[in-house]
């Protein structure tokens, strides 16, 4: 599982450094880049519809919002979200000074030329946050390579899922657990890295939080765990 605590993790991973790498690919695939780190840069998040990874994008819209080194942050938001739930009513009150540019993320036939008109035809971004696409293909993804890729981005970080992986019976699963080929998680990271972009990928369980609408049956469990209950 992954808490909106680990997005403090995260903006202390790019403050330090990081290379090009996506967990459990072949070391052939790899592109190693020098360190990196945050310098007076525009930041954009792909944000999804909502759930966990609602949280997320929200809770490092806020992080980024302190960092007196990100110059401006614009939330790509896909259009199937619900503006009068969480995380999306608290956008104007916690984190006013971000833009929010709404698209429909699950249009495959999206461009980088077409992703570059809803951003505006000036703006670039040194690094993407990309907590939204299912995959390179069928979705706005490939776009969103595409795009890093034309601004020369110093970063493109990915929330995959550890839903790619095939059990084999070792837990916890280590990194170099085998993946399924075919998931829309796996092509992404991979046509990202045959990009050449520098690129980091997060592969999350399951993401939790305070404002990640699950709290009806989340609460449920976690009553039951601190009671030893099964």
């Amino acid at each position: 599982m992954i808490s909106s605590t680990t997005v403090l993790k995260i903006t202390a991973l790019l403050n330090g450094a990081a290379s090009t790498t996506a967990f459990s690919l072949p070391t052939t695939a790899f592109n190693v880049r020098p360190s990196t780190s945050l310098s007076m840069s525009a930041a954009l998040i792909v944000q999804n519809k909502g759930g966990g990874h609602g949280e997320l994008g929200f809770q490092l819209a806020k992080n980024l919002s302190s960092n007196p080194k990100i110059t401006s942050i614009t939330i790509l938001q896909d259009s199937a979200c619900k503006d009068s739930k969480e995380p999306f009513c608290s956008y104007a009150t916690d984190i006013p000074n971000v833009r929010v540019v709404k698209a429909n993320l699950a249009d495959e036939s999206m461009t980088a030329a077409d992703m570059q008109t809803l951003l505006g035809g000036g703006e670039a971004f040194e690094y993407v946050w990309d907590n939204a696409s299912k995959g390179a293909e069928g979705t706005a993804g490939k776009a969103i390579i595409d795009s890093a890729k034309n601004w020369n981005s110093k970063l493109l970080t990915y929330v995959s899922s550890a839903g790619i992986y095939k059990p084999n019976g070792v837990f916890p699963m280590p990194e170099t657990t085998p993946v399924k080929d075919s998931a829309g998680q796996v092509l992404y990271e991979k046509y990202a890295i045959e990009n050449g972009l520098p690129f980091v990928s997060f592969r999350p369980q399951y993401i939790y939080g305070e404002k990640s609408n699950k709290w009806d049956y989340i609460d449920w469990y976690f009553d039951r765990l601190v009671r030893g209950q099964p």
